[in-house]
């Protein structure tokens, strides 16, 4: 047994019962036991003689760990687990152990669930561009959710404020429909698509001012530079507002497209409404109708991007871009790459699934057959099983010899590192 990280474990074990005792949290001690005892559950059981590997002996203090998690957060109504449980569960499947790391093989089941054990192109082609179904859907569901009316606003309850605010209303705001009519207010419009083109052309340009205005300021000062047509700082200037220029209506656009398109959707296929007023089962008619439109809309816009369809007009590519370009990407700057897609989905995907989970869980007529308590404890669980699936990972990084998978900068695994 190695007594010195018994013994460091103990004293990190006192330090975080005196802080969490000052700021009077509950449940200190078992708190700043999961925090700090995990070492030495580990040096404890390997002194105690049990038959086991070290990948098992791992695993049986991170259990023991995460059974001091769900005692420290059993009963407490203020832990937000709902929200824990998606925010882990999805970082761990598109993040720390996607399909596509077929190196990260930390249990014996691991290998089924990875993309090289199926040795399917056509597998790997519909991972690779999962982001033309996902985006679709997400945003499918969040036309739903903002378009259908519901009693309590239940749909809008749990939807971002800023996407509603900032993204949605100033688009659908324009657009009214009544009987046998519907107008659009092209002025105002216009006038929010270039609020919208200047906010990101203010917030692309800080940014990317270091980058590419002082830095190359600097290249070009010690004459390091190797760009073609950028001889001076004037060129360089003028290709950085190009730039930002460029990523800001990209933006722009890619908010705009779908939200248009829908609006067009919906104009032409008006007729359908009043169908689906005179219908018995008319909400869910209708969400599906809108779901149909934003699901079309937002498919023609993820086409609409790979296809380049706007130059980058005076734009020339520096040797930041090339450094960051993907082979399978295209030189267009206007593009949006398919990790700000991936990115994106997965922010949608948190937001809408949290949203539909509160939804039900406290006004379905189904779930009322259980006590919200009891739905609280199964939250638990499957988040301390989260946990524990984090801690197993991180500690087959330890065992990689120094090979991290680009997973040690991760803040998640930086957390779960803390505790271990």
């Amino acid at each position: 047994m190695n007594k010195e990280k018994v013994q460091q474990s103990i004293k990190k074990w006192m330090k975080w019962v005196a802080a969490l005792l000052i700021f009077r949290r509950d449940r200190a001690v078992i708190w700043s036991s999961f925090l700090s005892l995990n070492p030495a559950f580990k040096e404890l059981l390997k002194s105690s003689g049990i038959k086991a590997s070290k990948p098992q002996v791992a695993r049986l203090s991170n259990l023991l760990s995460t059974g001091l998690l769900y005692l420290a957060i059993s009963g407490s109504s203020s832990f937000p687990s709902d929200y824990g449980i998606i925010y882990i569960w999805s970082s761990y499947i598109s993040e720390l152990n996607p399909p596509s790391h077929s190196q990260i093989l930390v249990s014996k089941t691991s290998p089924y669930f990875k993309l090289n054990y199926y040795n399917s192109p056509k597998l790997r082609y519909l991972y690779n561009n999962k982001h033309y179904i996902i985006f679709p859907v997400m945003f499918a569901q969040m036309l739903s959710n903002y378009l259908t009316p519901t009693k309590f606003k239940l749909n809008q309850r749990y939807l971002s404020s800023s996407i509603k605010s900032r993204i949605l209303n100033p688009i659908w705001i324009n657009f009214e429909m009544g009987y046998k009519t519907h107008k659009i207010n092209w002025s105002g419009l216009l006038r929010n698509y270039l609020l919208h083109n200047l906010s990101f052309f203010a917030i692309y340009g800080a940014l990317n001012f270091k980058k590419r205005v002082i830095d190359h300021y600097y290249e070009l000062k010690h004459k390091v530079y190797n760009a073609n047509k950028l001889k001076d700082f004037k060129s360089v200037f003028l290709n950085y507002l190009t730039f930002i220029f460029h990523k800001s209506n990209s933006i722009t656009n890619f908010i705009y497209l779908p939200n248009l398109i829908s609006i067009l959707l919906i104009s032409l296929t008006s007729p359908l409404i009043r169908y689906i007023n005179n219908s018995t089962h008319k909400k869910t008619l209708f969400k599906s109708y809108i779901k149909s439109i934003g699901l079309v809309a937002g498919f023609i816009t993820m086409v609409a991007n790979s296809m380049d369809l706007i130059p980058d007009y005076n734009y020339n590519l520096t040797n930041y871009d090339e450094d960051n370009m993907d082979i399978h990407e295209t030189s267009n700057i206007r593009r949006i790459s398919d990790g700000f897609f991936n990115a994106l989905n997965l922010y949608l995907i948190k937001l809408l699934v949290l949203q539909k989970w509160r939804i039900l869980k406290e006004n379905h007529p189904i779930f009322r057959y259980f006590k919200l308590k009891s739905w609280r404890t199964l939250e638990n669980v499957v988040f301390c099983y989260g946990i524990f699936k984090l801690m197993n990972l991180n500690d087959f990084l330890k065992v990689t010899k120094g090979k991290d998978y680009g997973l040690k900068e991760n803040s998640l695994i930086k957390a779960i590192d803390r505790i271990m």
